[in-house]
């Protein structure tokens, strides 16, 4: 028992280290990946700031220099215009445009053309001459317009220049002024990606990204070197960025984990690589194993020298006893006091053994008290007896001597209950009939838990017979005592399809004829009699197998099956003819009427196989043949020939 102790304690133990060791490595690598995505977050927050800030910064400045060239634009309109000698002087022209501080100068006429200015290789271009140039052509139809254009490459050169144009006081041509934006390019190259992802120290082994999600290419990086690259270049696709959170993948050859936000038409990106994000995880898991080794062994050594000592001992007498308690010997009795707590559990389980040798009695006791017809057994497969309850030799209608045979054994017990089985009543429930001539039920149901047999027996009786008389009651016809309609659909069900052959068979559809009469003539009464007379002159058919059956008032229905061949079908069905054409009923006033009903027949095979298409075709016949009698009727009481039906 020591080492079975020792090792499935050493075995808790281990499995116990390991789960804290997994669940300590599992918290470690969670709180590292939390930590890595909080401190991912603060920086795309602090990046997304950044670009906010300089958007600002930039537009402010761009706002501040097209002003200016538009002041700049009426300041040299006005020289112009009062001092026209400078027009055809390209050098008095470039003064003004140094002393504006503007790149260059152009008069234009009033229908658009580069007349003058500071650039002549210009003149003759119209604002036609290129895109560039054509955003000016409103112009030429509105003299109130004063237009600044937007940083654009410009038409002859292609120089990223900015274009203000505004028309002279006089009206005699327009006055543009272009100046190169440096001050513009400056701050909006400062709101560039890589611009600020350089203000940014990357922490050893994370590298942060800015990725276009159109295309997917690399806009800016902490590591220049990636700049331009496509994500596919560095082991990634589209579908990881959009799976949401942080993820394991393996970029640029190493196994990381990354986290991607999308923000402002890019997606922001950190990765780091597993080595550095997890290097403190391995190392403290190495030191928890080592201290959770020393405990475990000293943990292992105190307690078996402790189990050695003061349990095991008492837990083998214990077990023996019970060993042999649980193997039937109820007399058996449990004296171990090697500590008190031990002292108490003899005490328990021989109060235990006491309160189980009365059970059967006090139970007994309840179900009296309760008036229930249960019987409750039981029995080890380890020992002879059945321990009963009071009602079980009466349930069972056992003399005296076989109550006394019986429950000495509980292998003659269960063969008398294997027989009580074989008579079952149909159902889904455990009732059987029990042997004999006096009709009693039982329902009986047992249950085998570690070698103990534990069953229970009710008296059903009342029940089952009451459940019989129902079922009687739904299925019989009161009044002909043949089968209802539903009782008689009900084994059609079954006869038509279930496996087997139902042979040779035919349906055979009545429905009286004179039942009206005899209602009007002799009474409801007498015609319930007629109605009786046709059942009984049904039920006299040699048929071995048929079912019989009054479908509604006067209408019913019979199946004959199981035969041979279809000649025998017909010398049954001539047998009801016979039968019907030789019977009378007679009346409370001593006439007799005979007894009258229209027939149809269909046959299973040539007629259908679907006994609700048999049916349809035998009530179709019937009907066919009641039209028949009635004109053969009408014609004899008008002494002419009927006509064929």
């Amino acid at each position: 028992m020591k080492r079975m102790i020792f090792r499935r304690l050493g075995v808790v133990i281990v499995v116990a280290m390991l789960l804290i060791m997994a669940l300590n490595y599992y918290l470690q690598v969670t709180v590292a990946q939390r930590d890595m995505i909080n401190a991912t977050r603060d920086i795309f927050s602090q990046v997304n700031q950044i670009l906010s800030q300089n958007q600002v910064e930039a537009a402010k400045v761009a706002q501040d220099f097209a002003e200016k060239c538009l002041t700049q634009a009426k300041a040299a309109a006005y020289i112009v215009q009062y001092r026209p000698s400078i027009v055809e002087n390209v050098e008095e022209i470039k003064k003004v445009a140094a002393l504006l501080q503007v790149d260059e100068l152009h008069l234009f006429s009033p229908e658009g053309v580069l007349y003058a200015g500071s650039e002549p290789k210009y003149f003759g271009f119209t604002f036609n001459s290129g895109e560039q140039m054509r955003f000016f052509l409103p112009m030429l139809e509105d003299r109130e317009l004063e237009l600044c254009q937007e940083i654009t490459p410009n038409t002859a050169e292609g120089k990223l220049m900015q274009y203000a144009a505004v028309w002279r006081e006089d009206g005699q041509g327009i006055v543009q002024i272009g100046m190169e934006p440096e001050r513009v390019l400056e701050a909006t190259s400062e709101n560039e990606l890589s611009y600020i992802f350089s203000l940014f120290t990357s922490d050893s082994g994370a590298t942060l990204y800015a990725i276009d999600p159109e295309t997917y290419e690399i806009l800016g990086a902490t590591d220049a070197g990636l700049m331009g690259r496509n994500l596919s270049d560095i082991g990634l696709n589209g579908g990881q960025l959009s799976s949401g959170g942080g993820f394991h993948a393996e970029v640029n050859g190493q196994m990381s984990y990354c986290v991607f936000e999308e923000s402002d038409g890019v997606i922001l990106g950190r990765v780091c690589t597993a080595h550095s994000l997890y290097h403190n995880v391995n190392t403290n898991s190495v030191f928890l194993a080592c201290y959770l080794a020393i405990i475990g062994i000293l943990m292992i050594y105190f307690i078996i020298r402790y189990l050695d000592r003061n349990i095991i001992s008492a837990i083998a007498s214990v077990n023996g006893r019970l060993k042999k308690i649980a193997a039937g010997n109820l007399d058996e009795r449990v004296q171990v006091d090697t500590t008190p707590e031990f002292s108490e559990l003899s005490g328990h389980i021989n109060r235990m053994i006491n309160s189980l040798l009365g059970f059967t009695d006090k139970l007994s006791s309840v179900l009296d008290l309760a008036r229930a017809p249960i019987g409750v057994y039981e029995y080890s497969q380890g020992m002879e007896q059945v321990r009963v309850t009071d009602k079980v030799s009466e349930i069972l209608g056992l003399t005296r001597e076989q109550e006394c045979r019986l429950l000495s054994d509980h292998v003659l017990f269960e063969e008398h209950l294997s027989r009580i089985r074989r008579g079952k009543v149909e159902g889904d429930q455990p009732v059987y009939r029990l042997p004999g001539e006096e009709e009693r039920y039982v329902r009986m149901e047992s249950f085998l838990r570690e070698g103990v047999v534990l069953g229970i027996m009710m008296d059903v009786t009342p029940e089952i017979v009451e459940k019989q008389r129902i079922e009687r009651e739904r299925d019989e016809d009161s009044l002909t005592g043949l089968c209802t309609r539903r009782a008689f659909y009900a084994q059609m069900e079954e006869l038509f399809y279930r496996e087997g052959s139902l042979g040779h068979a035919v349906i055979i559809m009545m429905d009286s004829d004179d039942l009206k009469e005899i209602n009007d003539q002799y009474g409801h009464e007498n015609g319930d009699r007629y109605l009786q007379r046709i059942a009984q002159g049904l039920m006299k058919s040699s048929a071995p197998h048929k079912v019989i059956s009054r479908l509604s008032g006067d209408e019913f229905a019979v199946l004959i099956y199981g035969c041979e061949s279809e000649a025998r079908l017909m010398d049954y069905i001539g047998e009801i003819r016979r039968n019907r054409d030789q019977d009378s009923l007679e009346m409370e006033n001593g006439s007799r009427v005979p007894i009258r009903f229209s027939m149809g027949c269909a046959f299973l095979g040539p007629d259908g196989a679907d006994y609700h298409a048999l049916l349809r075709q035998a009530d179709e016949r019937m009907y066919q043949e009641k039209r028949r009698v009635k004109q053969e009727r009408a014609a004899a009481a008008n002494g002419t020939k009927a006509q064929p039906f």
